[in-house]
């Protein structure tokens, strides 16, 4: 009996195990990748998914093995084994050999996206400001502002500041830097097809960039709106990644990247003047459903 309830646990680990295989084939993985750092940052996920995969596939064939091998005979007594010190200085030093080899593996895609000395200079900037539960971006009317005029900027609002919720919009190519903020809790400002997440925490002011390599929409002037791609895979999404209340899974937004500066210019230039009109009920969202301002 014991020998097969270690059958049916190889079948069901084995039927896992072919589902791992089988979901980048079937469409079952991770969201495109639109990133100019999105690259390194799947190469590090997959040196650690084959680690840790390895790992894992090893111990389950092991646990299974011995269930078969050992199970329960009349008349076998177990056997009191106290221990290989030998067994268990290997794996440690094995496991700490490949903690090493990651942290050295990992340590320049971390300083390229993370470091603020190192980030390049920005051609748009952006603040994204997250609150319970939607995200407020404010974009500058001059798309041309200098690292340190950002910064400054990101402190201090302009009159002609366009605002928007939940949508961030740039153009293929485009070096972003936004300046991250919350007004309440802990939220996180997560990117899935540009590699990126960023911890928002009250009182910080916190720069991330990104440069985004593929577009997926154009700004339709007569219909006042965005055009949506006919492929799902071309709706990129903005979601916070720390549980931060009641209304956290409606927490969600969406990323347009437009295939030019002139592109963006010109949507940011028509939601510029339908701001000012003073009639924020008439300005519609990207997908064409009218949204308050979210200066309102």
């Amino acid at each position: 009996m014991q020998k097969l309830w270690a059958a049916f646990f190889g079948v069901v680990l084995g039927a896992i195990f072919l589902l791992c295989v089988v979901s980048p084939f079937v469409g079952w993985w991770m969201p495109q990748n639109v990133s100019s750092f999105g690259g390194d940052v799947d190469n590090l996920f997959y040196i650690i998914l084959y680690i840790t995969g390895g790992a894992f596939v090893l111990t389950e064939v092991l646990l299974v093995w011995f269930m078969w091998r050992y199970a329960r005979k009349e008349g076998r007594k177990a056997v009191f084994v106290h221990g290989n010190h030998r067994l268990e200085l290997f794996w440690t030093i094995a496991t700490g050999a490949i903690l090493i080899y990651i942290a050295f593996a990992q340590v320049n895609v971390w300083e390229r996206i993370k470091y603020q000395g190192l980030m390049p200079q920005p051609d748009q900037i952006v603040t994204v400001t997250a609150r319970q539960w939607e995200w407020r971006l404010r974009y500058p009317a001059d798309v041309t502002k200098t690292d340190a005029e950002g910064r400054a900027w990101a402190e201090a609002p302009e009159v002609d500041d366009v605002r928007i919720q939940n949508e961030l919009h740039t153009w293929k190519g485009a070096k972003v830097r936004i300046y991250l903020k919350t007004q309440d809790v802990i939220h996180s400002f997560g990117l899935p097809n540009l590699r990126l997440m960023q911890d928002a925490l009250p009182g910080k002011t916190i720069p991330m960039w990104f440069s985004a390599t593929e577009a997926n929409t154009e700004w339709d002037a007569i219909n006042f709106r965005c055009t949506e791609p006919d492929d799902p895979a071309q709706r990129w999404e903005i979601a916070c990644k720390e549980l931060c209340g009641g209304g956290h899974y409606r927490m969600r937004g969406r990323l347009y990247v437009h295939a030019d500066q002139a592109d963006f210019e010109h949507w940011l230039h028509d939601h510029g003047k339908a701001q000012d009109s003073h009639e924020p009920e008439k300005i519609p969202s990207a997908g064409g459903t009218p949204v308050a301002s979210a200066g309102s």
